[in-house]
């Protein structure tokens, strides 16, 4: 019976017996102290290891997740939020029609406006664009949309304004081209839709596959009555005051992003963080920063790699850049504390950072484990229930 407890729904794919035995010797004490605490509160009696199981099922069965994904196209691999092998007891994945990655990095203005995003389908000189008939025509997707696309229309011509509403490329490509757009208003009540899809399904919270999404944490949450942590980003609320970063300590957070040149820390550091206890790493020049800016999707191994992109290979860039900047901080009389990704790519090798640079890492997998606490069972909790 316990042995079932600690099963998963489903039976593993078949696996070799070193792998097997290796994984016991992984969760070994975590197997040893579950059991103890199961007798503690059962006394071994078969009715009540019947309820701790049935209880415990229940409470497991309250975790699976929702994941927003922006309106982009990559194979996440496992780490990944858009990865559904990424969660033990199941996850809830939806494109947001129209929220494109581009959108999402513009954000969202100061009176709560979102972002428009448009589709270049065809150029001036008459070519196809190659990327964004790539992500128009991946929705609907094979996360478990349904729908074609609606709500867009046609633009002849740029349209001007802020950030938030100007038009994405060349006067000629609206006259000459084929350029179909996504209204602010559209893409907000297709997150509306989203949210409330993703409520249908119960999962227990929602996060977003882009850590840019922090921009929207406020909008969003006003939108359920779920657990909302958007970007790995909001966990600097709770984690900046747990150490002593005043200026005088110099302690530091490393935030390591995809990309330096697009952060905007007015809009993605929360509000109540000191932006002066953060330090900045941007992953632009490294191999990986150079694969997720060109939409490639990573395969575990090099060997293996079906669009350049891997794991094995960008591991040992990402921990370059990681030791560079503890180095600069060290010699400028600082230390790190502790290091958040940003980029909901980079939670496969955290395991890496925390090994090799002895620090607590916070990734997008960390916030959405942190809601996923709240509602299920606790070992050293009772199963008593």
């Amino acid at each position: 019976m316990f042995k079932s407890f600690l099963s998963k729904a489903e039976d593993p794919p078949k696996i070799s017996e070193e792998v097997q035995d290796t994984t016991k010797k992984i969760s070994a004490s975590e197997f040893t102290s579950t059991a103890s605490n199961l007798a503690d509160d059962t006394k071994s009696n078969p009715d009540r290891l019947y309820s701790a199981l049935t209880n415990v099922k229940v409470l497991t069965s309250s975790t699976k997740y929702g994941v927003l994904r922006c309106d982009y196209e990559y194979i996440p691999t496992r780490g990944d939020p858009g990865e559904v092998s990424s969660f033990a007891n199941g996850a809830e994945i939806r494109k947001v029609e129209g929220w494109t990655f581009e959108a999402v990095q513009r954000g969202i203005s100061s009176y709560g406006t979102y972002s428009a995003s448009e589709f270049r389908l065809t150029k001036a000189d008459g070519t196809t664009d190659a990327y964004w008939t790539k992500l128009w025509e991946a929705f609907p997707d094979g996360n478990g949309s349904s729908a074609k696309r609606t709500g867009y229309h046609r633009v002849s011509k740029k349209i001007q304004g802020d950030k938030y509403v100007e038009g994405y490329f060349d006067d000629d490509d609206y006259i000459n081209g084929q350029v179909y757009r996504y209204d602010p208003e559209v893409i907000e009540q297709k997150m509306k839709e989203t949210v409330e899809e993703l409520e249908r399904h119960q999962v227990c919270g929602i996060s977003a596959d882009v850590g840019y999404s922090q921009a929207f944490q406020d909008n969003v949450k006003q939108m359920t009555s779920l657990p909302v942590i958007l970007s790995s980003l909001q966990q600097l609320s709770l984690v900046a005051p747990m150490f002593d970063v005043r200026p005088e300590n110099r302690n530091r957070i490393v935030v390591m992003t995809a990309s330096s040149v697009t952060f905007d820390p007015s809009s993605l550091i929360p509000s109540n963080v000191n932006k002066d206890c953060i330090h900045l790493v941007g992953l632009e020049n490294s191999v990986f920063g150079k694969w997720v800016a060109g939409g490639n999707s990573f395969s575990r191994f090099k060997a293996d790699a079906f669009d350049s992109a891997s794991v094995e290979e960008a591991l040992e860039s990402v921990c370059d850049e990681c030791e560079k900047v503890m180095e600069s901080v060290k010699s400028d009389g600082g230390r790190v504390v502790c290091i958040v990704q940003e980029c909901a790519e980079l939670p496969v090798y955290s395991n890496a950072l925390r090994r090799r640079f002895k620090l607590p890492v916070y990734d997008t997998m960390t916030a959405i484990n942190f809601v996923q606490m709240g509602w299920g069972p606790s070992s050293p909790s009772s199963y008593m229930m």
